[in-house]
């Protein structure tokens, strides 16, 4: 099965932008596309659990000069120095067994072009306090691309280990009966065939984004 790509978005603080890291987000896209096109073929037991329509996923974080061959996460970063990771919203090509395998949830849910909300909070771990000016919004719209992703680019201020929790929403649309989803993302370090099987999404990281910033 072919994996359509999604548009590369770049949503990233006034004056941060840089083209090191719509490379680096193009080529995030296309590692990811490659590893679900091998994990998915991997055989595995099926197991009962809950339906895999959806997940979401944080890459990095990395801090420039990027190495584009590939870049390893860098967590230490001095004050003033961008920082940059990566939001994957992933909308499974296949509908997780024992439901036929088609329609799926990309075509059903990125069919219906649903709104969807990203929302990262900042902490100072350091200092227990949570930073407005390093946490935001983004919104979009679902399109049949089995990955959506985008770049968010901080930049602390104040020394101090941080850590940067990322949810998404997928909402309701007025033209549709669906109901919302909701979940947050788990990090994931190097991007491999490992993480996916024929159901979707398979390994779980549990923890948020976190870096050090130093004086």
């Amino acid at each position: 099965m072919t994996v359509a790509s999604t548009k590369r978005e770049l949503v990233v603080s006034a004056g941060t932008a840089a083209p090191e890291v719509e490379e680096l987000q193009a080529l995030i896209l296309s590692q990811l596309e490659a590893a679900y096109a091998e994990g998915s073929q991997r055989q595995e037991v099926q197991v009962a659990g809950p339906t895999n329509w959806w997940d979401v996923l944080a890459v990095g974080p990395f801090s420039a000069p990027f190495d584009l061959g590939f870049a390893k996460p860098n967590p230490i970063v001095r004050v003033g120095q961008p920082i940059t990771f990566f939001s994957v919203l992933f909308l499974n090509p296949v509908m997780p067994p024992p439901a036929p395998a088609l329609p799926s949830p990309l075509q059903i849910i990125g069919g219906a072009l649903l709104p969807y909300i990203l929302r990262y909070d900042a902490t100072n771990v350091s200092t227990a306090q949570h930073v407005a000016a390093m946490s935001g919004v983004v919104n979009d719209t679902l399109t049949p691309a089995a990955f959506h992703v985008n770049a968010i680019t901080l930049v602390p201020t104040t020394p101090g280990l941080y850590e940067v929790n990322l949810r998404a929403q997928i909402l309701t649309a007025a033209s549709t009966t669906m109901v919302p989803f909701a979940g947050y993302a788990s990090r994931v370090d190097s991007i491999n065939s490992s993480i996916f099987g024929p159901s979707g999404l398979l390994t779980r990281f549990e923890q948020p984004v976190r870096f050090d910033a130093y004086a």
